[in-house]
C-alpha cells in the first residue's frame, strides 16, 4: 500500500469518527467522547497500531548498531493504550490526594493533566536523545511537529475543562457554558489526531528502515 494512501485513509478514519461522534452529541447528547463511548476504542486501536509499528520499526532497524529508542517510544505507547482503557492517569490525583490527605482543589484535581504534559515532554526527551539515530528519518520531522502540537493541545483542552472553573472568570456564564462543551470535544478530537499524525510519521520511518535494510544486504560493487 502506498505511502500517500495510507495518510489519506488514516486522516479520513479520524475524521470520520471525530465527525461522527460529533454529530451524535449534537442531535442527541449522547458524548462518545467519553470513557464509554467509541471514540476510546478507537484511539486505544490507534495507540496500539502505533506500537505494533514501532516494534517493527526496532526489528528492522536491527542491521544498523542496536538501539533502545525504538523499544521504549513502541512500550511508551503500549502503555498509552493500556491507560486508555483503564484510565490509569485520571486515577493519579484521587491517589495524591488520598495519599497525601489533601483536601481536592481545581489545582490538585488538574494533576492527572499534567501527567500527560509530562509524558509528552518525556517523549520529546527521548527523541531529542537519541537524535542521532534519527537523522536519516528528518523527512518526518513535519508529522511528528503537528503531533506534538495536537497533543500539547489536548492537555491544554483537558486542563481548562477539567472542571468549569476557568472559563467563567473571563466570558460570561452561557458563553462559558457553550465554550466549556466544545473545548472538551476539541480535547478528544485533538487526542486522536495526534495519535494519527505520529501513526503517519512511524510509518514513514517503517518504510524507510524497510529500505535501509534491504539495501544493506545487497553486496556492493567490487566486494
Amino acid at each position: 500500500m502506498s505511502t500517500k494512501l495510507v495518510f489519506l485513509l488514516v486522516l479520513a478514519c479520524n475524521t470520520l469518527a471525530v465527525a461522527t461522534a460529533i454529530t451524535i452529541y449534537n442531535k442527541t447528547g449522547v458524548n462518545h467522547f467519553n470513557e464509554s463511548g467509541f471514540i476510546t476504542i478507537f484511539s486505544c486501536l490507534q495507540l496500539l497500531t502505533i506500537s505494533g509499528i514501532v516494534f517493527q520499526i526496532n526489528k528492522h532497524s536491527r542491521w544498523n548498531k542496536p538501539t533502545a529508542i525504538w523499544k521504549l517510544i513502541a512500550l511508551g505507547f503500549l502503555f498509552l493504550a493500556i491507560d486508555e482503557v483503564f484510565k490509569i492517569h485520571e486515577n493519579i490525583d484521587l491517589l495524591t490526594h488520598h495519599v497525601f490527605g489533601l483536601e481536592e482543589t481545581g489545582l490538585t484535581d488538574r494533576i492527572d493533566d499534567l501527567v500527560i504534559g509530562v509524558f509528552g515532554l518525556i517523549g520529546l526527551g527521548v527523541l531529542f536523545a537519541y537524535r542521532s539515530d534519527l537523522t536519516a528519518y528528518r523527512v518526518t520531522l513535519p508529522l511528528f511537529v503537528v503531533g506534538f502540537f495536537l497533543l500539547f493541545s489536548m492537555v491544554a483542552f483537558d486542563a481548562i475543562t477539567n472542571r468549569n472553573d476557568v472559563l467563567p472568570l473571563v466570558f460570561s456564564d452561557d458563553l462559558a457554558a457553550i465554550l466549556y462543551t466544545y473545548l472538551s470535544l476539541a480535547e478528544d478530537s485533538s487526542k486522536v489526531f495526534a495519535e494519527a499524525f505520529f501513526l503517519l510519521a512511524f510509518y514513514v520511518i517503517l518504510q524507510m528502515a524497510k529500505i535501509r535494510e534491504k539495501d544493506s544486504a545487497v553486496p556492493k560493487v567490487g566486494q
